[in-house]
């Protein structure tokens, strides 16, 4: 049995997907691995694409590669950001917001590939912060561009994706200077970290995309727009199924506690690919069956509060204005304003 507000979808080929001419999309973490194949996907079919990435290599080579498949003129192009600096996405995301004449996707596919807990600049679980926090902003400061795209005529619904890291991080480090027994420990160690990673994420996405975007700032304005996450997969595979340990993590911060306290997942399968954030982006199934808030992967005993939701959604907007400002946060029901090309017309 599926828990209530689970989606488990029949991926589609990408093939399949419908022609996206004229529409303009945000991928963060676009420049490698699952974020290129879908910024693949979508050039291929027309679609203009902002692949926002930390790493200038990587991009550069994902332009190429991505050009000299699809042609030199595809709508492709790359914006510096790092994802767990806020102030930096402030600067980004605000400048995106003001020059984009409309946002119809955007997909927060940004993660850190890395077996073990550590903390970004601003002191903040770094999981915690490339995850949710610094992808929350990015929708709050866009949010005011979502809302005029969706209010053009015979435009589809704008759809925000976030994508929970996936158990393709259960991999570690094999050092041949150590005996089989000490790499052993560390491979548990790292898999119990990952574990406790995976079990955080999916439980900030819930809480965040399900019992925030969707219930608190969509259907409160009656906003034309979708908030979904994903749980996506590096195979088609199941990864296995993880019973759920009590957290022993000491909180650094309020950030790390309000998470190790929030979690009440008990186990989980990881059922998907890349495919499935495809799917949320552009299949009809996400208006017709109205997917909003829906977590896109076939879980067992998958289970957030919708209680603790207020709490998670406060602690997310005091912890950006505690680092950006006061008045870092755009006015969830800051009301549409024309655009001067909007004006002209």
């Amino acid at each position: 049995m599926r828990a209530q507000g689970s989606y488990f979808p029949v991926f589609q080929s990408p093939d399949s997907m419908p022609d996206l001419q004229g529409r303009t999309a945000i991928v963060t973490g676009g420049a490698c691995g699952i974020g290129s194949d879908i910024a693949r996907a979508l050039v291929i079919h027309k679609c203009r694409v902002i692949m926002v990435n930390v790493h200038e290599k990587q991009s550069t080579e994902a332009l190429s590669t991505i050009r000299d498949e699809v042609g030199s003129d595809a709508l492709l192009e790359h914006r510096y950001c790092d994802m767990t600096d806020l102030i930096q996405v402030q600067e980004v995301f605000s400048a995106l917001c003001d020059e984009l004449p409309r946002l119809d996707l955007c997909i927060f596919g940004s993660g850190i590939d890395q077996a073990h807990f550590t903390t970004d600049i601003h002191c903040i679980d770094a999981y915690f912060g490339m995850m949710w926090l610094g992808h929350f902003y990015a929708s709050n400061l866009l949010w005011p561009l979502f809302r005029r795209t969706s209010r053009i005529p015979n435009t589809p619904a704008p759809r925000v994706i976030f994508e929970a890291p996936g158990q393709q991080r259960l991999q570690s480090l094999y050092d041949r200077s150590s005996s089989d027994e000490e790499n052993a420990r560390r491979s548990a160690y790292n898999a119990e970290v990952c574990s406790e990673i995976f079990r955080r994420s999916k439980t900030s996405l819930l809480l965040g995309v399900r019992h925030g975007l969707a219930e608190r700032i969509v259907k409160r304005h009656h906003d034309k727009i979708y908030a979904l996450a994903v749980q996506p997969s590096k195979n088609l595979a199941d990864a296995g199924r993880q019973p759920r340990r009590d957290s022993h993590w000491q909180p650094s911060n309020l950030c790390d506690h309000v998470l190790d306290t929030l979690s009440k997942d008990t186990n989980f399968t990881v059922r998907s690919s890349s495919r499935i954030i495809l799917y949320a982006a552009t299949s009809p199934d996400v208006e017709s069956k109205y997917l909003n808030g829906a977590y896109l992967v076939d879980v067992k005993d998958l289970a957030a509060d919708p209680s603790l939701g207020p709490g998670f959604w406060d602690i997310s907007e005091r912890a950006i204005k505690a680092v950006v400002g006061k008045d870092a946060m755009v006015p969830w029901d800051h009301e549409w304003v024309k655009s001067p090309k909007d004006v002209s017309a």
